[in-house]
C-alpha cells in the first residue's frame, strides 16, 4: 500500500513538472526556438570558416641496444614532451607547413607522447595537412634516434671491439690449422718418430679446433647481440592514422544548439510569470 502511494506521488510529481515545463515553454516559445537556432547558425558559420586541420596518431617502438632499452620509458616520454625536443624536432618543419608560423605553432602545441605498452609509445600531433602531420611524426622519431645515438654509440662500439678481437682470434686459429696441416705432409723415415709426430700433431689439431669452435660460438653470440632482434633504433609504425578534425561545422553547431536550448529551457522555467 505504501509503495503504491509512493509510486502515485512520483507520477504526479513528474506529470506536474512536465506540465509546468510545457506552460513555461509555450510562454516563451519563440525565444526557446529561435535563440538556439541562431546560436547553431553562428557556430556553423564560424567553424566553417576555420582553416582545415588534421590530427595524426601512430605508435613508435622504442629502440634497444643488446636487448636492453636505450633509456627508461618514462625518461623518453618526458624528453619528447619537452619544449627543447619539440623545437629541435620541428624547427625545420616550416617546409611542410608552407612557412606559416601558425601551422608550426599548431604542430608544437599539439604534439604529445604517451606510453602505450612496455615497448611502445603513442604519438599524436595536429597539422594543417595530412602530409605535414605525417612528416612531423617522422621528424620526431628521427630526432629521438639522433639523441639516443649518443647513448647507443659507446655500447655499439664496445661490442664491435669485441667482435674485432674475436675475428682476429679466429683468423689466427685458421692460420694455425693450415700450418698444422702442412706439417703433417713432411716425411719422417723412422716409424717410431713418425708415430710420435702424428700423435703430437693430432693433439695440436684437436686443441686448435676446440679453440676455433669456441671462438666461432663467441662470434655468433656477439652477432646476435648486434642483430635486428636485440639492437635496433626507434621505429615509427606504418599504420599512421590521419583524420580531419576541423572544420566540423555540423557537429559543433548541433552541440552549441543543444547547449543553448537547455539554457533557454531552464531560463523559461525560472523566469516565467506566475500568471502564465
Amino acid at each position: 500500500m505504501r509503495d503504491a502511494t509512493a509510486s502515485l506521488s512520483a507520477v504526479s510529481y513528474v506529470g506536474g513538472m512536465f506540465s509546468y515545463l510545457t506552460r513555461a515553454v509555450r510562454f516563451r516559445l519563440k525565444s526557446v526556438v529561435l535563440i538556439p537556432l541562431v546560436a547553431a547558425l553562428v557556430v556553423f558559420v564560424a567553424d566553417w570558416m576555420r582553416p582545415v586541420g588534421y590530427a595524426a596518431q601512430a605508435v613508435v617502438r622504442v629502440g634497444r641496444v643488446d636487448g636492453a632499452e636505450v633509456a627508461p620509458m618514462s625518461s623518453i616520454v618526458f624528453q619528447m614532451n619537452s619544449a627543447s625536443f619539440k623545437r629541435r624536432a620541428f624547427g625545420t618543419a616550416d617546409s611542410s607547413a608552407d612557412g606559416d608560423a601558425k601551422a608550426r605553432r599548431l604542430i608544437l602545441d599539439s604534439f604529445d607522447v604517451r606510453p602505450a605498452t612496455s615497448e611502445m609509445l603513442a604519438l599524436s600531433v595536429g597539422a594543417p595537412s595530412e602530409q605535414a602531420a605525417t612528416e612531423a611524426l617522422q621528424a620526431a622519431v628521427r630526432t629521438l634516434n639522433a639523441d639516443q645515438e649518443k647513448i647507443r654509440a659507446p655500447a655499439l662500439s664496445e661490442v664491435n671491439t669485441q667482435i674485432a678481437l674475436v675475428d682476429s682470434n679466429i683468423a689466427s686459429l685458421i692460420r694455425v690449422r693450415e700450418e698444422l696441416a702442412s706439417l703433417g705432409s713432411i716425411g719422417v723415415s723412422d716409424p717410431a718418430s713418425l708415430m710420435l709426430r702424428r700423435v703430437w700433431l693430432l693433439d695440436l689439431i684437436v686443441r686448435n679446433e676446440e679453440k676455433l669452435v669456441a671462438a666461432t660460438n663467441d662470434r655468433r653470440a656477439l652477432a646476435e647481440r648486434m642483430g635486428p632482434s636485440k639492437t635496433y633504433p626507434a621505429t615509427l609504425s606504418d599504420d599512421v592514422t590521419v583524420r580531419q578534425v576541423s572544420p566540423n561545422p555540423l557537429r559543433h553547431a548541433i552541440f552549441a544548439g543543444a547547449i543553448v536550448l537547455l539554457i533557454m529551457l531552464v531560463y523559461a522555467m525560472v523566469s516565467r510569470p506566475a500568471s502564465a
